[in-house]
């Protein structure tokens, strides 16, 4: 039983962070009269969990209680739009002017064929959360989900093909990896419609090179950097499920790619993930390395907040964003380092996405952010003017 605590206190968090307004919003009050409140598209109730820029002042932005807003003029105001529901939205993503594809709560997946103002909802013949997803162009595309779930379509999401992707354990460890089995996938991205990455619970990396038809795991290139001493209670036959669970995943092209995750984790390729590395933090903007060995315990050290998203934009720009208002950007040394001037803000930031090397965005709880000028300074955005 001590083996599933820490993927239960796992689910348990991003449960938290992803759906807590979603699952509030079927208790009853009282209802009492009191003078109508002026429109405020952004509250410090909301909660964002996506940002998809169309252009360098046009972007989505979904979140709880099927909130989807739309800005037009780098979020000075903010349209909100009716998608039909109140499912917790928690992808969202463009393909084009025309067609784009949102994904949430309860296998919610919903399409537009008119660049927004519309969306249809499309039957994923699941229920269960859908966290993330990639789509190559209008037609393919791939969503990830909780225990395993991977749905890929090819023809718009008229139709979905559904598979469980998890690691197929020999028959003599079947019984001892039930706490292993069907990890939830947070992260996935198509650079076309053959080459794919997805990342999730425990550590797994999965990749396709034919759109899904079969897959190869890459968390193993990890394993020789890794030196996680395992309790008495961890069996060593399944040390590399001792990984931290990633959230965030992005490709800058074919050979440089980046996922971050639980305890400040960021691992990093250069080779399309033949092999995998840890990557450094600095503890000042523009400052050295540090000297941590992944995975072991440090207990000297302060937490390092999860990271929730990371954006490899640009030639050699990136940004990742976390718990308690973290952002770090990647340095000239190769370390990822705190932002000079970043706002102060105890609030989660779920996502960071950058439309070109100047103008980006984020958005997480109560908040959402954006510079114009490559992340030097950032604006709050209220949809008030």
């Amino acid at each position: 039983m001590n083996r599933m605590m820490p993927r239960i206190r796992l689910r348990q968090t991003v449960t938290l962070l992803l759906a807590i307004a979603a699952l509030t919003t079927t208790a009853c009050h009282r209802q009492v009269a009191v003078p109508p409140l002026p429109d405020r598209p952004v509250t410090m109730q909301d909660k964002f969990f996506d940002v998809w820029p169309t252009g360098p002042d046009r972007a989505f932005i979904v979140g709880a209680r099927g909130k989807v807003l739309l800005t037009e003029d780098d979020g000075r105001h903010l349209k909100p739009i009716d998608i039909g529901t109140h499912e917790a939205v928690f992808a969202i993503q463009m393909v084009d002017a025309e067609n784009g594809y949102l994904s949430g709560q309860d296998g919610l997946a919903m399409r537009t064929r008119d660049g927004g103002k519309t969306w249809e909802r499309l039957n994923t013949r699941t229920k269960l959360y859908i966290f993330a997803l990639s789509f190559p162009d209008r037609l393919h595309g791939f969503m990830v989900g909780d225990r395993g779930l991977v749905l890929s379509t090819t023809d718009g999401g008229e139709s979905f093909f559904k598979r469980q992707l998890e690691h197929i354990f020999p028959p003599e460890l079947k019984d001892y990896a039930l706490p292993f089995e069907e990890p939830s996938y947070y992260g996935v991205t198509f650079l076309d419609t053959n080459h794919g990455w997805v990342v999730g619970e425990m550590g797994r990396i999965w990749t396709t090179e034919n759109g899904g038809k079969t897959w190869q795991e890459q968390q193993d290139e990890l394993m020789p950097q890794w030196k996680h001493e395992l309790a008495t209670n961890e069996d060593p036959r399944f040390l590399d499920f001792t990984l931290p669970s990633f959230f965030g995943l992005s490709f800058r092209d074919a050979q440089h790619g980046a996922a971050c995750g639980i305890h400040g984790t960021i691992v990093q390729t250069s080779d399309g993930g033949k092999s995998w590395t840890f990557a450094h933090q600095a503890d000042q903007p523009d400052g050295p390395p540090d000297t941590l060995v992944p995975g072991q315990l440090r207990l000297d050290l302060p937490a390092r907040d999860p990271l929730f998203s990371i954006d490899l934009y640009g030639k050699d720009n990136g940004l990742t964003t976390g718990l308690t208002g973290t952002a770090l950007r990647l340095q000239g040394n190769g370390a990822w380092g705190p932002i000079a001037g970043f706002p102060s803000m105890p609030l989660p930031l779920m996502q960071a996405r950058f439309f070109d090397d100047k103008h980006g965005w984020i958005v997480g709880f109560g908040v959402i952010l954006y510079t114009a000028d490559g992340g030097k300074t950032w604006r709050f955005c209220t949809g008030r003017g």
